[in-house]
């Protein structure tokens, strides 16, 4: 229900899209979605995911340079990625690039934990999550304002580490 949101004109970016499953749920309320990945593999699985939506586009990128233009998106959203990446702030960088004045970026990601470098190792996560004040901090180095980082309730059935989400405007 809370797609219902975006404004039918919005040109929303889901960065490391992966098999594109947010981008296909994203695609009927955005006037246009760009899936954005490193691996052809999930690429080609977001396509036939994709194929049925004539406004989704995906492009083969990483997010330290992503191949979307100054000013292309009105939303980006980065949802459960930032903890591969070696440098979140060069990412989070370049993302505020790509947004329209007044675009907005969404993170979704883990909340700090502890489950050791086995978990990390075997997820290939270079982060163990986050702290919510680096977050913050992180993204008002990269010149965004009305930031926003809040925990998440924990899911009764979830397994995995505690989430948050955090917004902001370009």
């Amino acid at each position: 229900p809370l797609l219902g949101l975006i404004d039918p004109s919005c040109t929303v970016g889901e960065l490391g899209c992966g098999t594109g499953a947010l981008s296909a749920r994203l695609a009927p309320f955005a006037g246009r979605t760009i899936g954005v990945d490193r691996s052809e593999a999930m690429l080609s699985t977001a396509k036939a995911r994709l194929e049925d939506h004539e406004n989704a586009e995906l492009r083969c990128g990483e997010l330290e340079s992503l191949p979307v233009a100054d000013n292309e998106l009105d939303l980006a959203i980065l949802a459960l990625v930032l903890h591969y990446v070696v440098d979140p702030r060069a990412v989070l960088a370049e993302v505020r690039r790509t947004l329209a004045p007044g675009g907005r970026i969404l993170v979704l990601d883990m909340r700090r934990h502890d489950r050791g470098s086995g978990f990390s190792d075997a997820m290939g996560h270079v982060w163990p999550g986050f702290e919510l004040e680096r977050i913050g901090a992180w993204l008002a180095d990269a010149r965004f304002r009305s930031i926003r980082v809040q925990p998440l309730a924990p899911d009764p059935g979830a397994t995995g580490p505690l989430l948050f989400i955090a917004s902001a405007c370009a």
